[in-house]
């Protein structure tokens, strides 16, 4: 599947920011399954000083320091993607051979997959959260059906409240009020692996846009979206799960980065000399092309 791709955010200040410092996760990754045929970034205002580069986990890092006072700051990406991640693998060992893999006695079979099963800033480790994935890592239950189970679990018993949570709320507080958004769900599923020494990392993107009635609409389009992947082992790999929308990612998805967490690819953050209150807009379109 190929997509046109759009995403503005915009920034309105009460009074004038006199410098700005911006830091973007906003320029979508290749990888395979996915390839990114053109992509752009515009800025306004025009930045006096910007730079790009490439952070710990391979994702591109937009960087800008605007110098001229200003009461807005538009930020917009085009680009143009196509995706085509395979489908599941048939058939996955047992959780506990995936476990014991990453584990490693101390020096894990993948290293690489290994740095996602600590625990990390937004995503502590939690007994209760624990206990919830160990409904569905039965002992010798293929990793892939265990993860499966629970994300759908997810979906069923949480409810998707835009605005009941952000990103300040803690992973506790989540699951005892039971809502949130998909950054709230990525959090728990990743959680709720990672207790049981399994590998899951944060994956930030976008799911399509519905352009008819006869599509179905999901959960998050029309924004920034999340969700998780899992490593399943050597021959099946990362495996892409939408706790959101309970589905395995495939054509719907759009990955811009992954890290341990949200706070290691928010889409834009900076620091600010000035502006008082602020309100804020985001518009995303991603969108199929014939």
């Amino acid at each position: 599947m190929r997509y046109s791709l759009s995403h503005r955010t915009s920034y309105s200040y009460a009074t004038s920011v006199d410098t700005a410092h911006h830091l973007a996760h906003l320029r979508a990754r290749d990888f395979p399954g996915q390839r990114v045929l053109k992509s752009g970034i515009v800025a306004e205002p025009k930045p006096s000083l910007s730079s790009q580069r490439i952070d710990h986990f391979g994702n591109h890092i937009d960087l800008y320091r605007i110098d001229q006072p200003h009461l807005r700051f538009e930020i917009e990406v085009k680009a143009e993607i196509e995706v085509s991640l395979p489908p599941p693998p048939g058939t996955t060992p047992a959780w506990e051979t995936v476990r014991d893999g990453l584990n490693g006695r101390g020096f894990p079979e993948w290293i690489e997959a290994a740095e996602f099963m600590h625990a990390s800033s937004l995503i502590p480790f939690d007994d209760t959260v624990a206990d919830y994935g160990e409904r569905s890592l039965t002992p010798g239950r293929p990793i892939l059906e265990a993860a499966r189970e629970l994300t759908s679990r997810i979906r069923a018993d949480f409810e998707y409240r835009p605005g009941s949570t952000d990103v300040s709320t803690p992973l506790h507080e989540v699951f005892a009020g039971r809502s949130g958004v998909c950054q709230d769900f990525a959090h728990v599923e990743i959680a709720a692996l990672r207790a049981h020494g399994l590998a899951a990392r944060y994956v930030s993107g976008y799911i399509r846009t519905v352009q008819s009635a006869d599509q179905i609409a999901l959960r998050g389009a029309d924004a920034s979206h999340a969700w998780v992947a899992v490593w399943c082992g050597e021959e099946a790999g990362w495996v892409h799960l939408d706790p959101t929308n309970d589905l395995v990612a495939h054509e719907d998805h759009v990955t811009v980065a992954w890290g341990r967490d949200f706070s290691d690819v928010s889409p834009l953050r900076g620091v600010i000399l000035g502006g008082g209150a602020h309100s804020y807009g985001v518009a995303v379109q991603l969108v199929p092309l014939a």
